[in-house]
């Protein structure tokens, strides 16, 4: 028995031999037009919203109120908070690149962008990526107790390092 077969083209038929062919064919174009051809890219955009800066100011104002009233002697503490901007949040971009080649080497470019929306219980809203929140710009502390000892000093040091803030962005004064 003979472990080597040759290959006998008249056995394979003509039929098969131009459909390998044109398979073959078809396999390099289609290589060819999707690196000319359409690419499609994610973008992110993003989105603010002013309201849930609010709750975000409300939230940080309430916890330094809280932390400043563990304080040993430091009582009827009042926290004001600015913010440098709302709070924002990225969706989903979809970009769809086409570029088309003439026979005379000139290409031809557009750019199709869209976002992308998912629909929860009815309601369609863009997909977001990520939720980025507001930054605190100053913190501002009213309390009684503050003034004794170095109190007014830890208080600021620790709202600078807490908040990655200069510490003349941060005012603590005492209270009657």
């Amino acid at each position: 028995m003979e472990l080597k077969q040759k290959i006998n083209w008249k056995n394979i038929g003509k039929e098969k031999l131009i459909l390998f062919g044109l398979a073959g064919i078809l396999f390099i174009g289609a290589s060819y037009f999707e690196s000319v051809g359409d690419s499609k890219k994610t973008e992110e955009i993003p989105v603010t919203e002013t309201h849930r800066a609010n709750d975000f100011q409300n939230d940080t104002e309430s916890e330094i109120k809280k932390l400043v009233e563990t304080i040993q002697g430091v009582s009827h503490v009042c926290v004001v908070v600015t913010l440098q901007s709302g709070s924002e949040k990225v969706v989903q971009e979809d970009r769809e690149e086409r570029v088309d080649e003439n026979e005379n080497g000139s290409r031809n470019s557009s750019l199709k962008k869209s976002t992308v929306i998912m629909n929860q219980n009815g309601n369609d809203t863009p997909y977001v990526i990520k939720e980025l929140y507001p930054r605190v710009e100053g913190i501002a502390v009213t309390a009684k107790g503050v003034s004794k000892g170095n109190r007014e000093s830890q208080i600021i040091h620790m709202l600078s390092a807490l908040f990655d803030i200069p510490i003349h962005k941060i005012s603590v004064i005492e209270i009657d």
